[in-house]
């Protein structure tokens, strides 16, 4: 694969993780200290693996021990493809828009990163199916800054048409929906997934194109990914060659038939459940890290962890140990508003053996965390799963 040169496309992005510098933000806020060792947590086990499947779905999951980032490595950034990775030559590439516009548009690569709009903007990913299975260890999660242009501009310049309802992006990579067959002929269509026009003209709503200062990595999606912060993976489409805009709904099979959740409505004769479409993060907390360093004779211990997610922001995160009282943790400024907060809380002279860890997000409008029943009596799926999750970590002297 032929990646563009830096004077190419990335003239006017600065080197290495300049996005970080951009947006007045450390490259570490989370290296250990020194004589910092960590503690050892008994919920791993043999079955987790970074290179989780290299075949389709192709996952690659974070390994949260590791986190002392704010900014989650390009080579460490998880992956979710449903599809294979197309092979895409920056200078025949072109993004296309058409549909329901009045003037359709066609874009190369040194175009799209030319134009004035062009910004960095600091996103925490989930992939909907992120969960604390054994193979997953909610490792299906990264934290980056990205860089791109604005989507409205581009569909203000198209002109939008009064019968547009949807904007449909579509990637390069095509997938078999089901085996439609007309005669002897079988179809394939290009994986893409579509978003409400309002979404859409959302001033937040971008087409990314660089990954921490760096061109998008073949895996995140490159040349140009949608990105629509304070969603779910799935939403994002990577490898985007195609925008049309629609006077109906689509209907893929990962829209209407594989990312959806059954929710809970109240209702005056009770719970009531109804299909709906997986879109915004929900708010969410984890235990992901805990070390302990030697200080004055004795073991003082370090629990911390990343919050992010919901409508609203994270006010604060407690901790619970060994079932006791919820204990407030120190929550650092969220640098981004879709960046997720790093946490830590404090103690001393944890007793030999296995304790229990469990971490909760509370959001400015007093809504917390859910635990998993809670959970579970609001949403009936196995994706968008922000319950609460109890950790287990032993204590040796």
């Amino acid at each position: 694969m032929n990646h563009p040169t830096r004077r190419d496309v990335m003239s006017r992005t600065a080197a290495g993780l300049a996005g970080l510098a951009a947006l007045g933000l450390p490259d570490t806020v989370w290296a250990l200290q020194p004589g910092e060792e960590p503690v050892t947590f008994t919920d791993y086990t043999d079955a987790f693996r970074i290179l989780a499947s290299e075949s389709r779905p192709r996952v690659r999951c974070v390994d949260l021990r590791n986190l002392t980032e704010w900014a989650t490595p390009n080579d460490e950034h998880y992956t979710f493809s449903q599809t294979s990775t197309p092979t895409v030559d920056p200078a025949a590439y072109r993004l296309r828009i058409g549909g329901f516009v009045d003037t359709p548009m066609e874009l190369t690569l040194d175009q799209l990163t030319a134009r004035r709009d062009r910004r960095d903007e600091a996103v925490t990913l989930e992939c909907s199916g992120n969960s604390t299975r054994p193979n997953r260890m909610c490792g299906l999660l990264s934290n980056a800054v990205w860089t791109g242009v604005g989507l409205k501009s581009l569909l203000e310049e198209c002109g939008v048409k009064s019968e547009a309802r949807e904007v449909l992006c579509l990637g390069l990579d095509m997938e078999r929906e089901k085996k439609f067959q007309a005669g002897n002929r079988e179809y394939e269509a290009p994986h893409g997934r579509a978003i409400h026009l309002l979404d859409a003209l959302h001033p937040d709503t971008m087409l990314a194109f660089a990954l921490n200062g760096q061109p998008i990595p073949p895996d995140q999606g490159y040349p140009v990914r949608l990105l629509v912060p304070g969603w779910y993976g799935m939403t994002q489409v990577k490898w985007l060659g195609r925008i049309e805009v629609l006077d109906r709904r689509y209907e893929g099979q990962h829209q209407v038939r594989n990312y959806l959740s059954l929710r809970s409505i109240q209702t005056p004769d009770g719970p009531m459940w109804i299909d709906t479409s997986i879109s915004r993060n929900r708010l969410k907390s984890l235990v992901a890290r805990v070390t302990r360093r030697r200080h004055d004779g004795q073991w003082t211990y370090r629990v911390a962890g990343p919050a992010w997610g919901g409508q609203a922001p994270i006010a604060k995160v407690e901790v619970q140990v060994d079932g006791g009282e919820w204990q407030p943790a120190t929550l650092d400024a969220r640098r981004a508003k879709y960046g997720w907060a790093l946490w830590s809380w404090g103690t001393l002279n944890l007793a030999p053996g296995t304790h229990t860890l469990v971490s909760r997000a509370i959001d400015a409008n007093g809504k917390v965390q859910p635990t998993k029943a809670e959970r579970d009596a609001e949403i009936a799926s196995g994706r968008e799963d922000n319950a609460q999750w109890t950790r287990e970590i032993r204590v040796d002297l």
